[in-house]
Formats: structure tokens, sequence, C-alpha cells
């Protein structure tokens, strides 16, 4: 099968691959603002912006789910290439899934009053892990990294 590269798709992908690495560095006691893409540390200033602007643990949840989602679409479909490119890229998108593993029981603990959040988090958890057992062969060691302190 011949793929024709598209470059749309290539942003999608690139933009997936933002957000999970996004969600990998969410600590314990920060909530997302999912309008402009940033962390805001739970308090009265953000409970209040988050009134007037709603962002809640649903919408959360739902990004979060649609984001692992769509790393495991990307995964599928570049899996089974010969490319080394996409090789690679399979590699360092396993290592951020499990990497975002992190982020998400972050976010379980920030929400830890919501049972159901909590609930659906570890579910999603659960489906991370048994999903990344079917890519167990494309794991290598985690990427190197290319953090600008060591550069």
């Amino acid at each position: 099968m011949m793929f024709i590269y598209n470059k749309m798709e290539d942003h999608n992908h690139r933009e997936v691959l933002s957000r999970l690495k996004f969600i990998s560095k969410i600590q314990t006691g920060e909530k997302i603002n999912l309008r402009y893409m940033y962390i805001q540390n739970d308090g009265l200033i953000t409970q209040f912006f988050r009134t007037l602007f709603p962002d809640n643990r649903i919408k959360t949840f739902a990004f979060v789910t649609e984001t692992v989602n769509k790393s495991f679409e990307i995964l599928k479909f570049y899996g089974t290439s010969a490319k080394l490119s996409e090789q690679i890229m399979c590699r360092n998108l396993i290592y951020d899934l499990k990497e975002s593993k992190n982020g998400l029981v972050n976010l379980k603990e920030t929400y830890n009053l919501d049972l159901k959040f909590g609930c659906d988090i570890q579910t999603l958890l659960q489906m991370i892990d048994a999903k990344l057992l079917e890519y167990e062969h494309l794991a290598l060691p985690p990427p190197p990294s290319t953090s600008e302190e060591e550069l």
C-alpha cells in the first residue's frame, strides 16, 4: 500500500504528539486551560476564571481521552511501516504514551474528590497499558533527550 504525504495529516499528527507531551507535564494540583492550552495552579483565581470561561473536568477528560485515542490511531497507522523515520516515530510515541500516564495520575489526584472522574482516569490508564502491549515489539529504549539543558 502506498501512502501519499499529506501536509495537513502531518500537522495533525504533530499536534496530537505535542498534546500527549503536554499531558505528561501536568503536576498534581494543576488544571488545564483548554481554551489557551496552558496549565493553571488550582486556587481561587483559577476557580474564578474557570467559572467565567468554563473549563471543567468533563472537558478535561474529553481532551485527554481524545489525545490518547488519536495517539493510538497514529501508532496503528505507522506501526507496520518499513521506513526508519516512522519506526522511530512509533518508538517515541510509545514512550510519550507511557509518560502521559504520569500526568493522568496527577489529574486524578487533583480531582480526588470526584470519584467518577477518578474512575474514568483509572480506566483510561488501564486501556493505555492494555493497548501498549500490542506494540511492545516496537518499543525500544527511550529516545535521547533533546532538552535545552543538555545542548
